[in-house]
């Protein structure tokens, strides 16, 4: 009985992980309907010397894709496609402007949670929730949290988040000290998520999940073109929003 329940456990688990992966590969291909998107996507185009046709075309792919990541298993050679994609888009595009590395918006950084997410599904659909698979995922839906709590927020402070900072009336005259206190909270959440274990770990990783739910939506009143940035800095919180959950849902087994 408990082996067959812990498979059941693990495929679904990996369903979870998957979804939330074609989540953002099926936001990326469908957005290319707005104006805004493919203003931003063939400026940055027209950067790297590539031609603007290559941008419905990469979405046609992205979409067909997104339904192959939801509905078929984990494959080896969808793994290894998914992870050359989202590592190629980040080197290009770190390379282009390395300030996105920074964005208080996780353009980038947020990708490290995706590969997580895509390799923790292909490991728990061959070893199940091993200890390899819940580090892979702790640590990267912690990445998220140290990265952007410590870049954008405290080290790289940067005009449109001071902005936001103080368009919410709560920074009183200082966005910077209240961005860095919220990278400090951050930061610790980050940490945190990594080194506690057992009833504080459920805490921490359910606080991180209120976060990645209700901040997309505080700052998009602000920014609410962000929905349809090429870079998915808001629709790639799904996938950590399920990665999350998927390690609070385990964290149960752990003393």
């Amino acid at each position: 009985m408990g082996e067959p329940a812990g498979r059941s456990n693990d495929e679904r688990d990996s369903l979870w992980l998957k979804v939330g992966v074609a989540s953002v590969w099926l936001a990326t291909g469908v957005l290319v309907v707005h104006p805004l998107y493919r203003s931003i996507g063939a400026s940055y185009l027209g950067r790297l010397g590539l031609p603007a046709w290559l941008m419905p075309l990469t979405c046609a792919f992205e979409i067909a894709l997104a339904f192959r990541v939801a509905l078929g298993r984990a494959s080896s050679w969808v793994t290894l496609l998914q992870v050359s994609m989202v590592s190629s888009f980040t080197a290009i595009l770190a390379l282009a402007e390395p300030k996105l590395l920074v964005s208080p918006f996780g353009m980038l950084t947020k990708n490290v949670p995706i590969v997580a997410a895509v390799a923790g599904a292909w490991l728990l659909e061959r070893e199940g929730f091993s200890r390899r698979t819940e580090w892979l995922l702790r640590v990267g839906m912690a990445s998220v949290w140290i990265t952007e709590g410590l870049f954008p927020k405290i080290l790289f402070q940067q005009s449109e988040e001071l902005w936001i900072a103080e368009q919410t009336g709560l920074a009183f005259g200082e966005p910077g000290l209240l961005l860095a206190l919220i990278g400090v909270a951050q930061l610790g959440s980050g940490i945190a998520a990594l080194l506690c274990r057992g009833r504080l770990l459920r805490l921490v990783l359910a606080a991180q999940l209120v976060g990645l739910v209700v901040l997309p939506v505080v700052v998009s009143v602000f920014v609410p073109w962000m929905w349809f940035h090429p870079f998915g800095p808001f629709t790639k919180n799904v996938p950590i929003v399920l990665g999350t959950l998927v390690v609070l849902r385990r964290c149960s087994r752990w003393s």
